[in-house]
């Protein structure tokens, strides 16, 4: 096997770059007080993986409950999904 082929029985660990967290992370929040995320996804070995990031542990409390209540509208399959107006949409 030659350099440029890949074993996908052999891959590295992948880990999401630091850089993608941190430019996620400066997309959140309007000031410098309220910015976080919870990003939920599954790693390359199919486990479910958590990555918090939060300003303060007043935010991270805030984005657990509104994470808890969304758990409880999918497990209820009441499932609402509130996006914020401002989502690309332009004022005519």
């Amino acid at each position: 096997m030659n350099d440029d082929e890949i074993d996908p029985e052999n891959l590295e660990k992948f880990n999401l770059p630091e850089n993608l967290l941190t430019q996620i992370f400066e997309c959140t929040g309007k000031t410098d007080g309220d910015s976080g995320f919870i990003l939920a996804y599954v790693n390359q070995e199919g486990i479910p993986s958590i990555v918090t990031k939060a300003n303060s542990g007043i935010i991270e409390m805030g984005l657990r409950k509104a994470l808890e209540q969304y758990l409880d509208q999918a497990d209820s399959h009441d499932l609402k999904l509130d996006f914020p107006s401002d989502l690309g949409e332009e004022d005519e």
